[in-house]
């Protein structure tokens, strides 16, 4: 198993490749060793704090009424009391600071209230995103993208004051997610290449989508007898954020498996990071004739009016909960997150670079991982059983 690679040194090196539009380009390419830094030592655990319960508070005086405390769920934190009965008011002066909550938990998350405050404005959404292809019908074996059928990436959605762990584990099996279908299976790498997608499933279990689309099937045909489809493989995991700019919206993302890229990445499209500018059709226009669906999103009223009279918009996240949605992606930034790297102005003073909060979801998914099976884990996080794939691949096999 490859070793991990970070790619980030040092917190301030971070800050310096968001600082521009356009990131440095001193990161390595595709196919090359990213640089180890030496490895930290494991923090220890911080012990939890025991609640305070109810009965464990012996009120001072004998009419004091008993102290409760209400639970809305497992998730909730129990906030730690220490009251005193009759105590004198002045003695316990409120604070001009509201307390510091800590995190919940969301679809297997920790989910941060102080982190999602300081998530850029611009950002309209963030999670994990994984990439993978099926091979054409009955070959086991592709040798180059030509044995491809077809092209996937799957978006994972998480809360904004989302924050990833060592001790995460797998991405949780009933997280809602959207399987998105690239038709020409090669991602655009410059402005001058565009290529239409659309929403395959939407709403989504990654549970369900393992059961009823990733995995393979055999079936009998009339003229060529049994046929077999090929389960569907995952060759590339990381992060993404969606992000708007006064004009645009843009896709970005930072892969975090494989450790080191090869051919087979980079033959789809793929580098280490980027970013596409994304725009979302209209269904009351004809599309081109080979890019027509024989049937259009089911839009609500609600969504089709921020269409208005415009073939093409912004995409907002909202437009993809819907099969069919149909969304145009454009190469903007290779070996960098471009435009998406950071507000233009879009956010208020507090808050942080979109490019920012990318590379800490990175830097975070990367210690998840490395908690648990390396490159292997993009299997389990997509339901397959890791065992039978000891290694992800990034060449063909020729």
């Amino acid at each position: 198993m490859a070793t991990r690679m970070s790619s980030r040194n040092a917190a301030q090196k971070a800050k310096e490749a968001i600082s521009s539009t356009a990131e440095p380009s001193g990161k390595p390419g595709t196919g090359t060793k990213r640089k180890v830094p030496p490895k930290e030592a494991p923090q220890p655990k911080k012990e939890k704090k025991e609640d305070v319960k109810p009965q464990d508070i012996k009120p001072e005086a004998p009419k004091a009424e008993p102290i409760s405390t209400s639970v809305d769920g497992p998730s909730t934190p129990k906030p730690e009391e220490h009251i005193k009965a009759e105590e004198p008011l002045e003695e316990h002066a409120p604070s001009d600071q509201p307390p510091k909550q800590a995190p919940s938990i969301e679809a297997g998350l920790r989910k941060s209230e102080e982190r999602e405050n300081v998530v850029s404005s611009n950002i309209l959404e963030k999670g994990f995103i994984y990439f993978f292809f099926r091979p054409r019908v009955n070959v086991e074996d592709p040798h180059s993208i030509a044995d491809v059928a077809r092209s996937f990436f799957v978006l994972s959605p998480t809360a904004l004051g989302a924050e990833f762990n060592h001790g995460q584990g797998p991405v949780d099996k009933g997280t809602q997610c959207r399987l998105m279908m690239l038709p020409k299976k090669k991602f655009p790498t410059s402005g001058r290449e565009r290529d239409m997608g659309f929403v395959e499933k939407a709403g989504q279990s990654m549970q369900s989508l393992q059961e009823n689309f990733i995995a393979g099937k055999t079936y009998q045909t009339v003229t060529k007898g049994e046929r077999h489809t090929e389960e569907a493989r995952p060759y590339a995991e990381g992060v993404y954020a969606i992000t708007h700019t006064p004009r645009n919206a843009l896709l970005a993302y930072i892969l975090t498996i494989p450790a080191e890229l090869g051919t087979i990445q980079e033959d789809f499209g793929l580098r280490e990071r980027g970013s596409w500018i994304v725009q979302s059709k209209n269904p009351k226009f004809l599309g081109p004739p080979s890019g027509r669906l024989p049937k259009n999103p089911e839009y609500p009223a609600s969504v089709l009016e921020k269409f208005g009279d415009l073939r093409w918009v912004p995409l907002q996240p909202e437009f993809l909960d819907y099969p069919n949605a149909q969304f145009l992606m454009i190469g903007e930034g290779q070996n960098d997150l471009g435009k998406a790297a950071t507000a233009q102005g879009e956010k208020l003073p507090h808050e942080e670079e979109p490019g920012q909060e990318l590379e800490k979801l990175e830097d975070e998914n990367e210690h998840r991982i490395d908690a648990l099976q390396g490159d292997a884990t993009v299997y389990q996080d997509l339901g397959y059983h890791a065992k039978n794939y000891p290694k992800l691949p990034t060449t063909w096999n020729v």
